[in-house]
């Protein structure tokens, strides 16, 4: 696997990708369909911010993008195609966005997470900070999670 920065050309790419790694929840459809333009990726958001891809072979397997905002940046995004979890491309990813966030200046680094993905980045190190109710139909009680990785973790 190699980590390198994504390029403009690649965000429609990316967008789908998103789309489909958050699809691998088993979310409704209309759900999804109304999260489409908060996971879109333009190809400004990758000029403007630190994004990058983690290549397996010749294939995009997932990507991050950050938004650095003094020394508290932001993991905006961390999504990888379904058939490459639990390969290590998410922790690769991670590790590389929190090494990027440091040398940047961060001092800590905070993530608006999927529920879904909250033991994966508690197990990552992360700390949970507090919860964004986030319900759905027929799940009225979902909430994101609000994590932070601190300058220990980062």
């Amino acid at each position: 696997m190699n980590i390198r920065p994504a390029v403009e050309t690649e965000a429609q790419l990316l967008s789908a990708l998103a789309m489909r790694a958050k699809a691998h929840w088993g979310y409704p459809a209309e759900a999804l369909e109304g999260w489409r333009a908060e996971l879109a990726v333009s190809p400004q958001g990758i000029r403007a911010r630190p994004t990058f891809v983690a290549m397996v072979g010749i294939e995009v397997a997932g990507f991050y993008s950050l938004s650095p905002s003094g020394r508290s940046w932001a993991l905006d995004n961390l999504w990888v195609l379904p058939r490459f979890m639990r390969l290590g491309v998410g922790r690769a990813l991670l590790s590389h966005a929190l090494e990027t966030a440091a040398r940047g200046g961060a001092t800590e680094v905070t993530v608006d997470a999927d529920p879904n993905a909250e033991p994966f980045y508690l197990e990552c190190g992360a700390v949970r900070r507090g919860a964004v109710p986030a319900p759905l139909p027929g799940q009225p009680e979902r909430a994101r999670p609000q994590l932070t990785f601190n300058a220990r973790t980062i």
